[in-house]
């Protein structure tokens, strides 16, 4: 009987409630049903701007001790590709700056040999958890 003093307020938040003798008949206010299927039209236009995590690949351009010296990397990577996003990543003692989201190794190779240009050593692809904006052709996310 936990549940006995949630009934008045279940009853209450479902709509109006007539009890006899016999049954209980419970009616739903239909704004109830105005609102669910509004907060599903704002769920569904909502799940297109979110950004989702998955396996995919960045590149390391630099790793270095010197925090000054990785800052200087990253502000010149935003400069130069401004359309890719780049992190600055620490993992005792090191700096490393990653550049990019890509889902397939591909596309951070192609993109790897764009950035050598500017920085000749040491650019490497690496694995790493990366974001991605999931396309129309994508099935939803299983929860």
């Amino acid at each position: 009987m936990r549940f006995l003093p949630l009934l008045p307020l279940t009853i209450y938040l479902l709509g109006s409630a007539s009890l006899t003798a016999q049954s209980l008949t419970i009616s739903r206010d239909p704004r109830l049903d105005m609102l669910m299927k509004r907060q599903a039209e704002v769920n569904k236009e909502a799940e297109k701007f979110n950004v989702r995590s998955g396996p995919g690949f960045r590149v390391m351009v630099i790793n270095t001790s010197s925090r000054l010296q990785a800052m200087e990397v990253k502000s010149s990577m935003m400069a130069v590709f401004p359309d890719q996003k780049s992190y600055l990543v620490y993992q005792s003692p090191y700096f490393k700056i990653m550049v990019g989201n890509f889902r397939a190794l591909s596309e951070a190779e192609g993109f790897r040999a764009k950035i050598q240009r500017y920085y000749p050593n040491g650019v490497m692809v690496v694995p790493s958890n990366v974001e991605y904006w999931p396309d129309k052709e994508e099935p939803p996310p299983a929860y």
